[in-house]
């Protein structure tokens, strides 16, 4: 529609285009949430939830959308319930029981629920890159050395070894200065007769 139209078009009308925009736009919400901790993924979902139901009520920003307010006192009936769910199933491509605003009442509840229905994520933080590593490992076991392709595998874990290494020196060194300034005087003493004999 002609922008100078659009704000003639009803409401409801606005918002069954803006629904239609946003479908098939759920992929890559897995990919997304599998790069973050657990803590973002949380703020990740409530902030799709929020921006969701600020959409269905015509509001500009999900910033007015308190998170643990009852979607019933935001106005919420039959009708905007399922628009909600048909939003929700465009932005993240799960499928919502048509009941679930009334099953899970304020924004909050709603992206607890949608976290549950996303399985198999890898664990968040330093136990999942461990578990990607391992997978990795197990990868790498079945690559011929000889393969063109080998030689940029192995130039790409060593750049980001590097990186790896760059970022973690400060932290070592820190921790080093931490555990120098706790030792005593005495376990001083032996550390440096120890490496000099």
């Amino acid at each position: 529609m002609p922008a100078v139209l659009r704000a003639l078009a009803p409401v409801r009308a606005r918002r069954q285009a803006a629904a239609g925009a946003a479908a098939g736009s759920g992929g890559g919400l897995v990919e997304r949430l599998a790069a973050m901790s657990e803590s973002r993924r949380a703020a990740h979902l409530l902030d799709l939830v929020r921006t969701e139901v600020a959409g269905v009520l015509g509001h500009r920003s999900a910033a007015t959308v308190e998170p643990e307010r009852a979607f019933k006192d935001l106005g919420f009936d039959s009708l905007t319930a399922v628009e909600l769910r048909n939003r929700l199933h465009a932005a993240t491509g799960l499928k919502p029981a048509a009941t679930v605003v009334f099953d899970h009442p304020t924004s909050a509840d709603l992206a607890r629920h949608l976290r549950t229905q996303i399985p198999d994520l890898p664990a968040a933080g330093p136990e999942g890159l461990l578990g990607e590593l391992d997978r990795i490992e197990q990868m790498l076991t079945d690559v011929d050395p000889t393969d063109e392709k080998s030689a940029d595998i192995q130039r790409r874990l060593t750049a980001l070894l590097a990186r790896f290494d760059e970022a973690a020196g400060p932290v070592e060194a820190a921790r080093v200065a931490d555990k120098i300034d706790a030792a005593t005087d005495d376990e001083i003493f032996a550390f440096i007769d120890n490496e000099l004999g």
